[in-house]
């Protein structure tokens, strides 16, 4: 009687999954139509985010460090300050340009002297102190002045004013965002069987990353961190979930097109739902840390899973019907070497690769 029902139960779950996959691979024109008009909303709705540059905004309320905070925003005023090297300039020039920094809109004192300290190797170093507090607009306004002034020599900043953290990170980012799609494309070019899969892959990974970014703003605030490095993040943490989707489609293709999608469409849901589960179970632990950026980055990666689990199943499929014909015209051998010793080498020291592993984790 119990195996009956458990036949009945697998038999039922299967036939759900299959007509899940037929409904999402039929219906595929609709959900590009969507999936475009999502992607250009995203694009201006990603301005839209509000970006928390404070880290300390994070710190729970009833923390020494916070209420320390406080106390010193109540009762003492950090001016705003910035250190300004000129270089290749000669000392007589270094001395002149200092009442001139001074008589700039917002500077309440210039540090300068003739001493190795402010002079050296043909560069001055001035020490600036804004006359309104670090956390107020009107310091910028008066640095962009004293850089205005500066503008015709070689100069150089160091300030804690505005979000320099905020501004490095992006541009880190950004650099880093180029040269991570350049290895992608390169790895799936030489892991890929056929090239009719790579922009398969390559548009479901971004409308995976759009689409996230797009709808941060839902969060209301979120730090400049998690608005920075979620994007790199979704990838490392997301990037199989297409290409098991992928892999079983290619093992499956000996039907026809769309037989062989929704056939691979309904083995692989379970198999990356499972998998996606891991992962958010690990970042849901993080919504359980004091420091509030925890939470604030598992929200965003959390996010930035289902998006991309979303993708893999509603939109990937859809690409895999519009590339079928390129994926099948496109196949090549393979360029992974074929590395049979790694596994003889396995099986030969099965029994003593256990214990050396056990002994390395208790001396770690």
């Amino acid at each position: 009687m119990r195996t009956a029902m458990s036949n009945e139960t697998k038999k039922t779950g299967s036939s759900f999954m299959e007509k899940l996959s037929t409904v999402i691979v039929d219906k595929r024109n609709l959900i590009f139509l969507l999936t475009i008009i999502l992607l250009v909303f995203s694009a201006f709705s990603r301005n839209w985010v509000e970006v928390e540059s404070d880290l300390t905004y994070y710190l729970p309320s009833d923390s020494e460090t916070k209420q320390a905070l406080d106390i010193m925003d109540e009762q003492f005023t950090t001016y705003g300050t910035a250190e300004v090297m000129v270089a290749n300039i000669t000392p007589e020039q270094a001395a002149a340009l200092e009442p001139k920094i001074k008589e700039i809109k917002g500077v309440q004192s210039v540090d300068y002297d003739e001493t190795t300290a402010h002079y050296n190797n043909l560069s001055a170093l001035y020490s600036i102190t804004f006359a309104y507090s670090e956390d107020d607009e009107a310091c910028l306004d008066s640095l962009e002045a004293v850089k205005e002034y500066l503008s015709d020599y070689d100069l150089y900043v160091d300030t804690d004013l505005g979000n320099t953290q905020q501004e490095t990170i992006d541009h880190e980012i950004s650099v880093i965002m180029v040269y991570v799609a350049i290895v992608i494309v390169l790895v799936l070019l030489f892991t890929s069987e056929t090239y009719g899969e790579v922009p398969v892959l390559i548009l479901t990974f971004v409308v995976a990353l759009v689409l996230n970014q797009g709808t941060n703003f839902l969060m209301g605030k979120i730090s400049f961190i998690s608005n920075s490095v979620t994007s790199i993040l979704q990838l490392a943490l997301s990037i199989d979930y297409a290409i098991i989707f992928c892999n079983r489609f290619k093992e499956e293709h000996r039907l026809p097109l769309r037989e062989a999608v929704i056939v691979s469409l309904s083995k692989s849901i379970p198999e990356i739902g499972a998998s996606s589960l891991t992962t958010i179970g690990g970042l849901v632990a993080m919504l359980f840390m004091r420091f509030k950026l925890g939470p604030d980055m598992a929200l965003c990666l959390i996010k930035s899973i289902l998006f991309a689990l979303l993708a893999a199943f509603i939109v990937m499929p859809g690409l895999l019907m519009l590339f079928g014909p390129l994926i099948d015209r496109t196949q090549h051998r393979s360029f992974v070497p074929k590395i049979p010793f790694v596994g003889k080498l396995d099986y030969a020291t099965r029994y003593i690769i256990p214990i050396v592993f056990v002994v390395l984790a208790v001396i770690g």
